[in-house]
């Protein structure tokens, strides 16, 4: 990894002027501050107000950037780079510092022999700037995946889209065009729990800025548009042990998964309410958890079925490195670095506990009768769940976060829940 030293002397021969320190709160909004590049060699970090993003109390609310040199990357005159949150005179992290709670996670997994592998990807809408999605040749739901051009009007976007993440380092592997209209995807290489979630956070600023220089909007909302799917973010897991990937197991006739994958799986399963919360995290996130939008409802799992909560892709046979699991309920609203650190926190109780995930589901979930357990319906559902079903938790986070977390979310539905909706309108006004 290199130096800050090492960082800052090339960030000068590149005839970098600005420091860009960016931050994440608990909510998972990304936050900067900039420092002219002489201003950041004396001091060698920042500091913010971390009662103003909601990660400190007014009455001790000072908070020191320390930057971490191997997030650094720069953008024109700029040198962003991500940083950790410390306490102030002195202290030491934070407990409440998202990027702190992923490398817990690292902890967590390397204390017990392993390292997890995680590959996010990305679903987002590009609306004009009336807030409309960009029409493809039909403009029809539910018919546009893979479109290319020219019936693609987005196809020189997604273009710059990889080259901007290119440069940025962010290891880009594919897009293409989802099923909803103005609808795509990326998805960036697995890494580790941190260094994914650095990732996504650095992806979604790109595809924003480039979507901005285009004259549109890229959101990460969950369900922008009413009758089309809405927006997901998978995450492809695997656990590993040195260079053996744990989860394949040649022997297996179903879909070359291990008893220990299996295990994994339960253990997302049995803890799939209060993950939600964590995964799916705002009031919008439950009108995308609904049935017949190839989102998620039942807490299942099965080998290529995109109606299962938990899907095993088995595109061919032998995949020895490739062998992993996509956990479907997550949507890109999520903190990447709690939704990441929770998720292998379940898997792991799985496994500790050998947990079975019951058989796997063949059949589309929508079309059939399942006696399964249902995933919330709600963000106060969801909430719930993760009040009384927290403790597998504990060894990533500390309990003032899960706190802070739940009341802010709570206040957050309450809100939200609260305002009326344009269909309510529509369905309520005349009576």
């Amino acid at each position: 990894m290199p130096t800050l030293e090492e960082v800052l002397e090339r960030a000068s021969s590149q005839g970098v002027k600005f420091i860009e320190l960016e931050y994440v709160d608990l909510s998972g909004t990304l936050r900067s501050e900039i420092l002219s590049i002489d201003t950041f060699k004396s001091k060698k970090g920042g500091s913010f107000d971390a009662s103003s993003v909601g990660l400190s109390t007014i009455e001790w609310s000072d908070a020191v950037l320390v930057p971490d040199p191997h997030t650094a990357v720069i953008k024109d005159d700029v040198l962003r780079v991500l940083s950790e949150i410390w306490e102030p005179f002195g202290g030491g992290r934070s407990p409440k510092d998202p990027r702190y709670v992923a490398e817990r996670a690292e902890r967590f997994l390397g204390d017990q022999g392993y390292k997890g592998m995680v590959g996010p990807e990305m679903e987002f809408m590009t609306l004009t700037e009336d807030l409309k999605p960009v029409s493809t040749w039909g403009n029809a739901p539910k018919l546009n995946y893979h479109l290319s051009s020219p019936s693609d009007p987005l196809y020189e976007f997604k273009l710059e889209v990889m080259e901007e993440l290119m440069g940025l380092g962010l290891q880009p592997e594919v897009t293409h065009h989802e099923v909803g209209v103005g609808q795509s995807e990326v998805s960036v290489r697995a890494d580790t729990p941190l260094r994914a979630a650095d990732k996504v956070m650095r992806v979604k600023r790109g595809i924003k800025e480039v979507a901005r220089d285009f004259g549109l909007i890229a959101t990460f909302m969950p369900k922008p548009v009413p009758g089309d799917n809405g927006s997901g973010m998978h995450f492809h897991m695997s656990l590993w042990q040195g260079d053996t990937n744990l989860f394949y197991d040649p022997d297996d006739e179903y879909a070359e998964l291990s008893q220990t994958g299996r295990y994994f799986i339960g253990g997302i399963l049995d803890h799939i309410g209060s993950l939600a919360a964590i995964v799916a995290p705002t009031v919008n996130s439950y009108k995308r958890l609904v049935p017949g939008f190839e989102a998620p409802i039942y807490a299942i799992w099965g080998r290529a079925n995109r109606s299962a909560a938990i899907r095993v892709p088995v595109y061919r046979k032998g995949g020895r490195n490739s062998k992993r699991i996509e956990f479907r309920v997550p949507d890109p609203s999520c903190n990447p670095y709690l939704a990441f650190a929770a998720a292998f926190a379940a898997g792991l109780d799985g496994v500790k506990r050998k947990i079975e995930p019951g058989d796997p589901v063949d059949v589309n979930a929508y079309a059939n009768n399942l006696r399964a357990k249902r995933l919330p319906r709600t963000l106060h559902e969801a909430l719930d769940e993760l009040e009384s079903d927290n403790s597998y938790l504990g060894g990533v986070f500390d309990p003032s976060v899960l706190e802070l977390y739940i009341e802010m979310k709570r206040r957050e539905a309450s809100e939200i829940g609260s305002w009326p909706s344009e269909a309510e309108y529509r369905a309520y006004l005349s009576v």
